[in-house]
């Protein structure tokens, strides 16, 4: 599992973005959960900059080789990459979505 957290600072929005793995899922299904753990209580995750403007992105991705590998990189290219699937639809991907999406494009 990857997890990263993300702060847009002119937005005062934060985004943890979540990313599960074929053997999460497999573990889920047997009702073991995935805990993420802050750093207070020993794990690796940051607190949220901005707590009361949080938004959770979660996605699934079975190339856990081209994964590590872009999470090695930019949090945004990531985030980009996560949502390469993802079609803004008018009318239906509505305030939700516009914060990060501008026509099917991450913005910064």
């Amino acid at each position: 599992m990857i997890a990263a957290m993300l702060n847009l600072d002119k937005m005062a929005r934060s985004i943890l973005i979540v990313v599960l793995e074929d053997n999460n899922l497999d573990r889920m299904k047997k009702a073991d959960a995935v805990t993420l753990e802050s750093i207070l209580n020993g794990g690796v995750l940051p607190p949220p900059r901005y707590p009361l403007n949080l938004n959770v992105l979660i996605a699934y991705e079975p190339d856990e080789v081209e994964l590590y590998k872009r999470s090695q990189g930019d949090p945004w290219e990531l985030l980009e990459w996560l949502e390469r699937g993802r079609e803004f639809i008018k009318g239906v991907d509505g305030t939700e979505n516009s914060f990060s999406m501008n026509q099917g494009k991450v913005t910064r």
